[in-house]
């Protein structure tokens, strides 16, 4: 039970395609998790379709914003990420992640898992349970219609988790649901002309930038994303025309087997115009590379 409701907190802060029956997990909770908003799947013409439209099949409803689904055992043998799949068709892309239990050999189950649309900056996050601690990617290049690429990030406590981006300005919708010997976490995303174009992470080679996104921003100013692996830190600058107002460097355990996730907090700074660079400086604590943002401050 604690582990659940770690799993939900996290979701839920942050912000359910059903197969033959014989292969969803029987702890799967979907149905009892609140849906926060749903909305039409429309028709993507840029996608190759395949003979069949899997994402017209069973009940489950596409989410647009908030916790998706909550799947998974109470406890699974899942201990390593091994690979993500990407399949298309008519009206969705469908992401397949698998996994490989402590030995190697294809795990049977998965333990308690969340996943999140983040609508604000088109991506889908996966949480995964603490019992899979390694990864066998770092991050894969996918380039569907709708989802551009995953990313493996590992957070301060050691957890992973796992982003799929979606393609830029394309507001996304998902479901998902697992299933067992073999494991695997299936996600279904589409996409939606009712919703309004998301503003997108900030992304570059060092760094990616989730929070906060281009325009009015609010202090305390959180500043959230993840870094490449191998960094030891990530520099985040705020600066005016004239002068940088906020120099701060992130301590990063240095891991390179995984994104590293940062988050730091701006509680004043510079008004009104301002940029925002998250990335890598030299020695004269000038930036290298990284993304900037242009923000608006009070």
């Amino acid at each position: 039970m604690v582990r659940w409701t770690g799993i939900l907190i996290f979701a839920l802060a942050l912000a359910a395609c059903t197969p033959e029956p014989s292969t969803i997990s029987e702890a799967n909770p979907i149905d009892a998790v609140p849906q926060e908003t749903t909305t039409s799947v429309a028709s993507s013409t840029s996608v190759d379709a395949g003979p069949e439209d899997f994402c017209l099949a069973g009940d489950l409803p596409f989410i647009e914003s908030g916790l998706a689904a909550a799947v998974g055992d109470d406890i699974g043998d899942a201990a390593q990420i091994e690979q993500v799949r990407l399949e298309q068709a008519p009206t969705c892309e469908r992401l397949t992640i698998e996994f490989t239990n402590g030995s190697g050999a294809p795990a049977t189950s998965i333990g308690p898992t969340g996943i999140t649309v983040l609508d604000f900056v088109g991506l889908v996050r996966v949480a995964l349970p603490h019992q899979i601690t390694t990864t066998a990617i770092a991050d894969t290049l996918l380039e569907g219609a709708l989802i551009h690429g995953a990313t493996v990030v590992r957070a301060d406590d050691g957890s992973l988790s796992i982003d799929l981006r979606g393609t830029e300005g394309t507001p996304i919708l998902a479901r998902a649901f697992a299933t067992t010997s073999p494991a695997a976490l299936v996600i279904d995303v589409a996409t939606s002309q009712e919703l309004p174009e998301p503003a997108g992470v900030s992304a570059s080679t060092p760094a990616v930038v989730v929070s906060p996104v281009p325009g009015p921003n609010l202090y305390p100013l959180t500043v959230e994303g993840y870094a490449a692996p191998g960094l030891h830190s990530v520099r985040i600058q705020l600066t005016t025309e004239d002068s940088t107002d906020v120099d701060l460097s992130v301590a990063l355990t240095g891991a390179n087997d995984a994104w590293q996730a940062f988050r730091s907090s701006v509680v004043d700074g510079p008004s009104g115009p301002a940029t925002l660079f998250v990335g890598t400086a030299d020695a004269n604590n000038q930036p290298v590379d990284g993304v900037s943002i242009s923000l608006d401050l009070p």
